[in-house]
């Protein structure tokens, strides 16, 4: 990543004292000047999940694990509250996603009702509610999906689409790139918002 690397010459077993069980090269290592202007921590995580299992091909390596998509919307989330960035509505969550579009209008996953569902079942719990909190329960919408799964569906739309559409790199696996590739794919990820801090 910092210098060229050039190979010199191989060296023998026989040259060394006891003999190793490998054979050994002499190789040139030349700074870069300029060095490339990148967080190295975010490069180094990024390559992390690349090189996971190398044998993966990039999408199954970010879109296949929870875990790392889990990790993925921690990163984007935790990047956007220490940049104070906060979308038109007031809430957090990216641009809108059109759940049509996307193909996810016939998903529909329960809605945690919170404090305020009351079991109404038992005696006249009604009556037993203060008055500030009756009003906030018959207040609050009803959806019908959680505020985190249409995050973690935007999350995951933007990785499809850094990986897919931006870098067409989605089929490849990480053996079989080069350092420019990997440069191209976390500069994809910074312009999508997703940062690996």
């Amino acid at each position: 990543m910092y210098s060229h690397v050039t190979h010199i010459l191989k060296v023998g077993r026989n040259n060394f004292k006891p003999p190793p069980q490998v054979d050994s090269s002499v190789v040139r290592l030349v700074p870069k000047h300029p060095r490339p202007k990148i967080v190295f921590e975010e490069w180094d995580r990024m390559l992390r999940v690349c090189f996971g299992r190398k044998n993966r091909t990039l999408r199954a390596a970010w879109l296949g694990s929870r875990k790392v998509m889990d990790w993925v919307e921690g990163c984007w989330r935790g990047w956007r509250a220490v940049n104070d960035v906060v979308d038109d509505d007031g809430m957090e969550g990216g641009e809108p996603m059109d759940i049509e579009a996307a193909g996810l209008d016939d998903v529909v996953e329960e809605e945690w009702e919170g404090i305020m569902n009351v079991d109404h079942d038992v005696g006249d719990g009604e009556d037993d509610l203060p008055d500030f909190l009756r009003q906030e329960r018959d207040k609050t919408p009803a959806s019908k999906r959680k505020k985190k799964g249409k995050v973690s569906e935007l999350v995951r739309e933007k990785v499809r689409k850094v990986l897919e559409d931006d870098t067409d790199l989605a089929d490849r696996r990480a053996r079989t790139l080069d350092q420019n590739d990997f440069l191209r794919l976390l500069l994809c990820f910074n312009n999508e918002g997703i940062h690996f801090n």
